[in-house]
């Protein structure tokens, strides 16, 4: 009998276990409609993030993060040891990094240019992703912050590859995982998404918390403020061909 009730509670367990989700496209609709909705989305044309960038106990600095269509964005973080920059422009990513030494910007390697594109997409994989060759396809059900999340698989026509968790109850990404190379090192980025806030009919995380797997610290983002289809200036996106003051 106890043999017969094993074999009842294992058989039950798998049956749950491979019980399928719902449609990747009821997930993504879901998704966008916690964001604000497809359309509004659609029409956002540039965004700016303004708040402070926390690497560690003792390195923090004011951030500025600008982006405009088509898939441009600038990052500005003013350290005591200098300024950091990071953009694309739509043609070009580069940087200009105080700890490195930089005193005039630089073309990024390959893997962190791919990270760089990959921020200044304003719509997310998600939107329209099927006439944008992006393939989206459910892994199962998992945990995000403790709580119960679908997980979708992200794989863009440049190969890169990456996990998005939409939580089962809000459909707020609550996490993602990212394969990149670093240095010439195969890498797992994470992070977290938390504190959302609606700016201008819009949903955005406003603390954001990244890490490298297997690898020690984090990164915290704080957003303090985002304003919406404000006016942006082309130059701002483009690699100086002089030292940046």
């Amino acid at each position: 009998m106890r043999n017969a009730w094993l074999g009842l509670l294992l058989t039950s367990s798998l049956a749950a276990a491979q019980t399928p989700g719902p449609p990747v496209d009821t997930i993504v609709a879901r998704y966008l409609s916690a964001r604000g909705g497809a359309d509004k989305i659609r029409g956002l044309k540039a965004i700016r993030l303004v708040g402070h960038i926390e690497l560690g106990p003792d390195l923090s600095g004011p951030d500025t993060i600008v982006m405009a269509r088509p898939g441009r964005i600038l990052t500005t973080v003013h350290f005591p040891q200098g300024t950091l920059k990071q953009a694309y422009d739509g043609r070009t990513a580069w940087g200009l990094n105080p700890f490195n030494g930089d005193s005039t910007p630089r073309v990024l390697d390959s893997g962190t240019a791919k990270n760089v594109i990959a921020g200044g997409d304003m719509d997310g994989p998600l939107l329209d992703y099927r006439a944008r060759r992006i393939q989206v396809t459910l892994v199962g059900l998992d945990t995000a912050q403790g709580t119960p999340a679908w997980a979708l698989r992200v794989i863009r026509p440049d190969s890169t590859v990456d996990t998005y968790y939409v939580d089962t109850a809000s459909y707020s990404l609550t996490r993602w995982q990212g394969k990149r190379v670093a240095d010439g090192v195969p890498v797992t980025y994470e992070t977290y998404f938390r504190d959302y806030r609606r700016y201008g009919g819009l949903v955005f995380p406003c603390r954001l918390e990244s890490h490298t797997l297997s690898r020690p610290g984090q990164q915290v983002i704080v957003v303090d403020s985002v304003a919406v289809d404000l006016p942006v200036n082309d130059a701002w996106f483009r690699m100086p061909t002089s030292r940046v003051p």
